[in-house]
């Protein structure tokens, strides 16, 4: 069976001990790299400012909220938003202690699944209301509430955006535990 978590480094260090119990130096210990996870943190960071942001201008676009479309989108980039303001928390917990909230395996099927599940939703959305301002009278452009309705739009795909920037790196986690037992690819080979 592979080695999980923190047993790679538990075997490191026992390889260590014994190397220096027969004579020879020990290595400076590899200290992992929190990359991935500090990646992870900035991605949905920017997710929960695109969504927090496409949803504050939804909300405050009085004529487009009485149609559902943008009802809709108002909805999904809360719900985002919230997602996302959890899953920053725990990819700054993950960057900061270097493990993981759930178990490993849970956590990581858990983030993989929402970054789709979310960013789908947030794509759905955004294209709905896309369309809806399209073909309301706001295609010309020009006012404020116009703007206000585009620039909702365009938050709501970025915030898809990053949500399936994400969804790729967390998939990327889960092909390295798959292969590796750990969540992190394993260190090159020194010889």
């Amino acid at each position: 069976m592979p080695l999980q978590n923190g047993a790679r480094a538990a075997a490191a260090v026992e390889a260590a001990e014994a190397e220096h119990r027969q004579g020879k130096p020990a290595p400076a210990p590899a200290r992992p790299r929190p990359v991935v996870a500090v990646l992870l943190l900035l991605l949905r960071v920017a997710a929960l400012c695109a969504s927090a942001a496409a949803a504050a201008l939804a909300a405050t676009h009085g004529a487009a909220l009485r149609r559902a479309p943008f009802r809709l989108l108002l909805a999904a980039d809360a719900i985002v938003a919230v997602y996302s303001a959890f899953e920053a928390a725990a990819a700054a917990w993950e960057a900061a202690r270097g493990a993981t909230l759930l178990p490993e395996p849970v956590q990581l099927w858990f983030d993989f699944g929402h970054d789709q599940g979310f960013g789908y939703m947030a794509l759905a959305a955004a294209a709905v209301a896309a369309r809806d301002v399209a073909a309301s009278s706001c295609a010309g452009g020009g006012d404020a509430a116009c703007a206000r309705g585009d620039a909702a739009v365009a938050l709501g795909f970025a915030a898809f955006a990053f949500l399936a920037v994400a969804a790729l790196v967390t998939g990327f986690r889960v092909a390295c535990f798959l292969a590796t037992g750990s969540r992190s690819p394993p260190p090159p080979a020194s010889y």
